[in-house]
C-alpha cells in the first residue's frame, strides 16, 4: 500500500469521513472512480496520468489534505518544486481551517524551544522574549506564562512532568515547579548562552551545553555541578541523555558520548565541517538521530558506532530533529520553514508542511505521539495533529 494510502486511512480514522463521502452519490462514486484510475497509474509508473487523476478527483471534493499533499509529492519527484509546495500549502491551509494544525501565537520574539509536558499534555515554549508559555494543545489557548527577564535560548522539561528547565542567554539556568510556576532555582556556570538542555529520566541530572564550548551535568537536589565536562572546543548545539540515563549525547561539530557517571568520553560518532544542531535518541537507547546544516538526518547504530540511514532534507540545513514514541517516525525541521516525517523502516519521506515562515529550530512529539509540535524563528509555534 502507497504512502497516500496509508495518510488517507489515517485521515479516514481521525475525521470519521473519506473524501467525498458527503458529496452527492454520483458525485462520490465519480470521485472514487478517479481515484481508483490514480492509484492504478501511480502503481504502473504513469505519474502524469496519475497526478491528472488526482486533480480531477480533487475538482469533485478539494477538501483533502491527504490527496493535496499527495499530488504535491509526486510533483515534486518530477522536479516540479514550485507546483509541489503550492500542493503542501494547500494541504497546510484544509488543516488549520479543520484545526488539525493549531498556531500557538503570543510570544514577540523567536520561539527558540518546544515541550510536552507528560501530566497536562500542555505544551511549552521558550523564547528570546524571555518567557516560557504553557499552552492547551487542542485549543492554542495560552494557559500561563513564566517571566525570566532574559532571552531564553532552551528548554527542557523532567521525565515525570514535575520540573521545567530554560537556558538563558546570559549563561545561567532557570528552573520553575511547571504545576505551581514558582521558582525552583537557578544555576550559574556558564560564560555564555545556554544553548542545550536535556533532563534525565529520572530527573535527578540537568545537562547544559553552552556557546562556550562547555557541557555541564547538574545535580537537581544540590544544585551542585557534577561534571563540567571540557565539551567540543565549540559551541554546543545539542545534548540528550540515553533513555537508561547512563549515556549523554552531545554535539557541535562532532557528537559525543558521554559516560554520566565517570564524565568520560566513549565513542566519537561523526566529525563534520557543519554544525550537527540536533540530537533524538530512538527510545530503546539502541540509536540516535542526528541533525546537520549539512542539510541531512541521519540514524547511529550505539554498540556499532556505524551509520544507520542518512535522510537528505534537500537543499537546506536541518536544525531540529524528533523521534515518535513507537519508533516508526522521524521528524526533522530546518531552514526550510517546513517540518518532514519519514518513515524509519524505509527511509520513505511521508510528509512535507511548510507550516513557518521561518526556520523550525525545536520539535517535539507529544507523549501518546498523536501531536506534534514545532517552535520557529516566525515568533510562533504550532501543533500538527498528524494521527
Amino acid at each position: 500500500m502507497g504512502v497516500f494510502f496509508v495518510a488517507l486511512l489515517s485521515f479516514i480514522e481521525i475525521s470519521g469521513q473519506a473524501p467525498g463521502q458527503n458529496l452527492p452519490s454520483e458525485s462520490s462514486q465519480n470521485a472514487a472512480a478517479h481515484l481508483a484510475r490514480a492509484r492504478d497509474f501511480e502503481e504502473k509508473g504513469s505519474v502524469d496520468a496519475a497526478i491528472d487523476e488526482y486533480n480531477a478527483a480533487l475538482s469533485i471534493d478539494p477538501a483533502s489534505a491527504e490527496m493535496q499533499h499527495h499530488v504535491g509529492s509526486l510533483l515534486e519527484k518530477l522536479g516540479r518544486r514550485e507546483l509541489a509546495f503550492g500542493r503542501y500549502a494547500a494541504a497546510v491551509e484544509l488543516m488549520q481551517k479543520s484545526g488539525r494544525i493549531r498556531t500557538l501565537a503570543g510570544h514577540t520574539n523567536v520561539v527558540r524551544a518546544v515541550a510536552f509536558l507528560p501530566a497536562s499534555g500542555e505544551v511549552v515554549t521558550a523564547s528570546d522574549d524571555g518567557s516560557v508559555k504553557f499552552w492547551e494543545a487542542t485549543t492554542g489557548a495560552v494557559a500561563r506564562t513564566l517571566t525570566a527577564g532574559v532571552p531564553l535560548r532552551s528548554l527542557a522539561v523532567s521525565g515525570a512532568g514535575g520540573l521545567i528547565a530554560a537556558g538563558a542567554a546570559d549563561g545561567t539556568l532557570r528552573i520553575w515547579d511547571a504545576g505551581s510556576g514558582s521558582s525552583a532555582g537557578s544555576l550559574k556556570g556558564h560564560a555564555r548562552a545556554v544553548t542545550a538542555l536535556s533532563f534525565s529520566p529520572d530527573g535527578k541530572l540537568l545537562a547544559s551545553g553552552s556557546k562556550d564550548g562547555t557541557i555541564i551535568i547538574w545535580d537537581v537536589e544540590t544544585s551542585a555541578a557534577r561534571h563540567k565536562l571540557p565539551g567540543h572546543g565549540y559551541g554546543v548545539a545539542a545534548v540528550a541523555f540515553s533513555p537508561d540515563g547512563k549515556t549523554l549525547a552531545s554535539s557541535s561539530f562532532d557528537v559525543r558520548l558521554w559516560d554520566v557517571a565517570t564524565g568520560e568520553i566513549t565513542r566519537t560518532l561523526s566529525r563534520q565541517s557543519t554544525t550537527i544542531t540536533a540530537l533524538a535518541w530512538s527510545h530503546d537507547g539502541k540509536w540516535l538521530a542526528t541533525g546537520s546544516e549539512d542539510k541531512t538526518a541521519r540514524t547511529w547504530d550505539i554498540a556499532k558506532g556505524e551509520l544507520i540511514q542518512t535522510f537528505v532534507s534537500r537543499d537546506f540545513p536541518v536544525s531540529s530533529v524528533a523521534i515518535s514514541p513507537d519508533g516508526k517516525t522521524l521528524a526533522t525541521g530546518g531552514w526550510e520553514n517546513c517540518v518532514r516525517l519519514y518513515d524509519l523502516a524505509s527511509g520513505e519521506l511521508v510528509w512535507t508542511l511548510p507550516i513557518h515562515s521561518a526556520l523550525v529550530g525545536s520539535l517535539a512529539f507529544s507523549p501518546d505521539g498523536k501531536l506534534l509540535a514545532s517552535a520557529s524563528n516566525d515568533k510562533t509555534a504550532k501543533v500538527w495533529h498528524f494521527q
